[in-house]
C-alpha cells in the first residue's frame, strides 16, 4: 500500500497537517478510480453512439445507392428461359427472343445509338430512325440498322444474320475496318470462324440457278476449309490436289459467281481449272 501524504505545510495556527491514514488513502483511490471509470463509460457511450450513427448513415447511403442503380443505371435483362419471349423496347422496336436467348438493354436506351446486347437467337423488327442507328451486339459482331426486319442466329462460334426487309451492315470488332452490307433475302455468315465472312442468298437455289453470286472473304484460311464452304454456298463440287489442302489463302470476292471465285483461288495458288460439268470443278497443278 502506498501512503499518500499531504504536503507538509503549516496552517495559520502553525499546526502540521497529518498524513492520510491507510483507510483514507484507500477511500481516496477508490473515488479517483470510480470517477475515471465513469468518464471512460461516458466516452464509450459517445463512441458507440457515433459508431451507430455512422453505420446507420452508411446503411442509408447503400440502400439509396442500390435504389438509384436499380432505377436509373442497371440494364434491363430479358431472358427467354423456357419459351419464345416477345419484347417491345422503348422506341417501339419489337424483339422475338427464341428459347434460351437473352437480351440486355441499357437504361439509357434509346440514345444517340440504340444499342442492345444479344446472347442466343432472336428476330428483330426495328422502328425506323435515320438519326439513331439500332445496333445489335452479339459476341464480337455488330449488326447495324436504321429500320428493318432481320434474324440473328448464334450457334457456338457461328454467327448468322438473315435479312427480310431493309438493309443491315455487319462488322466484327476484330476487324473494325471491314463491314458487309446485306440486302433482303441475303444472309451473312462467318461459318464458325471470325476469319471468314460470307454474304449470299438466304435460300440456296442449288444448281438450278447458274447465276448465284456471293461476297466471300477469307483470311489465312486452309484451302480445304475454303473449298468446303464454297461447295456448300454454290452447291457445287470441287476437286483439288491433296498436297495443297493445308495451303493458306486470303481472298475477298465481291458478288462473285462460282466460276469467278474459283478463278481467283486458282490464280493465288498457281493452279489450273478443269470444269467437268456445270457443277463440278477440278483444280490441277
Amino acid at each position: 500500500m502506498v501512503n499518500v501524504i499531504k504536503l507538509s505545510i503549516m496552517d495559520k495556527d502553525h499546526h502540521q497537517i497529518e498524513p492520510l491514514s491507510n483507510q483514507e488513502s484507500e477511500e481516496m483511490w477508490k473515488n479517483v478510480i470510480a470517477r475515471i471509470r465513469v468518464q471512460e463509460a461516458k466516452k464509450r457511450k459517445k463512441k458507440h453512439a457515433l459508431y451507430s450513427m455512422i453505420m446507420t448513415t452508411a446503411a442509408i447511403l447503400i440502400i439509396g445507392g442500390i435504389f438509384i442503380y436499380e432505377s436509373y443505371f442497371k440494364p434491363d435483362v430479358y431472358h427467354a428461359k423456357d419459351d419464345i419471349t416477345e419484347v417491345v423496347l422503348k422506341d417501339g422496336s419489337q424483339v422475338t427472343l427464341l428459347k434460351g436467348a437473352k437480351l440486355t438493354v441499357d437504361k439509357s436506351f434509346p440514345s444517340d445509338t440504340r444499342d442492345v446486347f444479344l446472347e442466343g437467337n432472336a428476330v428483330f423488327e426495328v422502328s425506323k430512325s435515320k438519326k439513331h442507328p439500332f445496333i445489335v451486339h452479339a459476341g464480337s459482331y455488330e449488326a447495324k440498322v436504321l429500320g428493318t426486319v432481320f434474324k440473328v442466329t448464334q450457334t457456338g462460334t457461328t454467327f448468322n444474320v438473315d435479312l427480310y426487309e431493309g438493309k443491315v451492315q455487319v462488322s466484327n470488332s476484330a476487324k473494325p475496318k471491314e463491314s458487309y452490307v446485306i440486302h433482303p433475302k441475303e444472309t451473312f455468315s462467318n461459318m464458325g470462324s471470325n476469319r471468314v465472312a460470307i454474304v449470299a442468298p438466304t435460300i440456296n437455289t442449288g444448281n438450278k440457278n447458274k447465276n448465284i453470286t456471293a461476297t466471300l472473304a477469307f483470311t489465312d484460311f486452309y484451302l480445304q476449309d475454303v473449298l468446303k464452304i464454297v461447295e456448300k454456298k454454290y452447291a457445287i463440287k470441287i476437286k483439288f490436289p491433296i498436297d495443297k489442302a493445308s495451303s493458306k489463302i486470303s481472298i475477298l470476292s465481291q458478288e462473285a459467281t462460282a466460276d469467278e471465285l474459283i478463278e481467283r483461288i486458282s490464280v493465288q495458288l498457281n493452279l489450273t481449272i478443269k470444269k467437268a460439268n456445270d457443277n463440278t470443278f477440278e483444280l490441277e497443278e
